[in-house]
């Protein structure tokens, strides 16, 4: 976790224009740019179980989690891709194995019972940093799209800056004999 964390704030700057592609195809429904479409399926199921959409909450599905994903793989985290590939066919052969259809297309609890098969795995705690990283990321980044991870968090995120007290007119105090 730490290790991912790391990777991130050596990376940040550079993938800010990429990531900013994956955040305006997310919001177009776009094709995926790594994956293909039925990789792209799981992903973005498998995202809405780790972070799911409850009453009305947004989840990772409206962050575009999966598409910050799918970006980053095919870039920054290009070595990471097999083993994502990996386990998103290891979960769709689970699934066809047990209910005879694809990750994406079984209900929530069926879903849930093949994540918790694979908890435990490389794979998933890779998608879940993915996932984690897509939906609460800076905007500006891919993911997060309409600040969906700041609704999550309660967060009011605007922009602002406040200088230290007396920075901008410390001079002006000076000159004028106040300081």
């Amino acid at each position: 976790r730490l290790l991912g964390s790391g990777w991130l704030a050596l990376h940040a700057s550079s993938v800010l224009g990429l990531a900013a592609c994956a955040r305006d195809a997310a919001r177009t429904g776009e094709p995926f740019a790594t994956l293909s479409a039925a990789e792209g399926a799981t992903l973005r199921a498998l995202a809405a179980r780790i972070i799911p959409s409850d009453d009305g909450t947004p989840g990772a599905e409206e962050a575009g989690a999966a598409w910050f994903a799918d970006r980053i793989l095919g870039s920054h985290l290009a070595d990471m891709l097999g083993a994502i590939r990996d386990g998103l066919a290891d979960l769709d052969t689970r699934a066809v194995g047990r209910h005879g259809a694809a990750f994406a297309s079984l209900d929530a609890a069926q879903q849930d019972a093949l994540v918790g098969d694979v908890a435990a795995s490389e794979f998933f705690e890779a998608a879940r940093m993915l996932v984690v990283l897509g939906t609460f990321s800076v905007p500006g980044l891919g993911g997060n799209r309409d600040g969906v991870g700041y609704t999550l968090l309660g967060v009011e995120h605007h922009a602002a800056y406040s200088p230290p007290f007396g920075w901008y007119d410390a001079e002006h105090a000076r000159s004028a004999g106040g300081a």
